[in-house]
């Protein structure tokens, strides 16, 4: 029972997290008019649904984990029109929004670690900035086990999150290979650094054309992992 509590104060942890960026007007950082954060997620984008395009079998089944709003569905529709594409997300509101923007597709509000789904449903997991959000180690340790329960044997999951630290935001924090293999042990994979510093990416204005590419060149200036680990067959 107190394993119980001690979860759901973790889940309440994060949906106030969330309430706190709109609350504090911090969503404002992830403004796409900001030329410099509409690079770094355009960059983003285009290396998940390459991920995608090389992870997912035709008529695939496709689970984002954490799907917010659905952005990473709006990205990657027209991938395969057979591809099956199901995202998650604690919040309800987060849900409707994805529901109403991209009804091709399948929504439902669950929490990452107790997913509403069958064992092996699922040949591709997307965790694309979901750890580094979790609380604490041990629910880092049930999502995890939770995508290696309904990935299908030799399934990928594609991962893009933090490496570092984030000094003015202490709701997340950041994952290094290290931590990526003991989440998933025995998964073989490859994973690269991308992303400009966020800090200096949203600075760049008028001159993110030719400095973003100049500045990410890099690598200590990469803030994220991206890259796919595939479950052992």
């Amino acid at each position: 029972m107190s394993r119980d509590r001690d979860r759901n104060l973790e889940l309440d942890r994060i949906r106030h997290a969330y309430a706190d960026y709109a609350r504090t007007h911090r969503a404002h950082l992830w403004d796409p008019r900001n030329r410099g954060y509409a690079r770094m997620s355009a960059d983003r984008d285009a290396e998940l649904v390459h991920l995608l395009r090389s992870s997912s079998p035709r008529g695939g089944a496709v689970l984002d984990l954490g799907c917010g709003t659905g952005e990473l569905a709006g990205a990657a529709q027209g991938i395969d029109s057979g591809v099956q594409w199901t995202g998650v997300d604690l919040l309800a509101a987060a849900v409707r929004t994805a529901t109403e923007r991209y009804p091709w597709a399948h929504f439902l509000e669950a929490p990452a670690d107790r997913l509403p789904f069958d064992d092996e449903t699922f040949d591709v997991a997307v965790a694309a900035t979901l750890f580094s959000s979790l609380p604490s180690p041990e629910m880092e340790v049930d999502v995890a086990a939770e995508v290696r329960r309904v990935l299908r044997p030799g399934g990928w999951l594609i991962w893009y999150d933090l490496r570092y630290a984030n000094p003015t935001n202490h709701s997340v924090h950041g994952l290094g290979r290290a931590r990526l293999q003991t989440l998933f042990p025995g998964w073989n994979g490859r994973l690269r650094s991308i992303t400009l510093l966020p800090p200096i990416a949203r600075r760049l204005g008028r001159g993110t054309q030719v400095l973003y590419p100049l500045l990410d060149s890099v690598p200590p200036l990469r803030s994220h992992l991206i890259g796919r680990l595939q479950r052992p067959w």
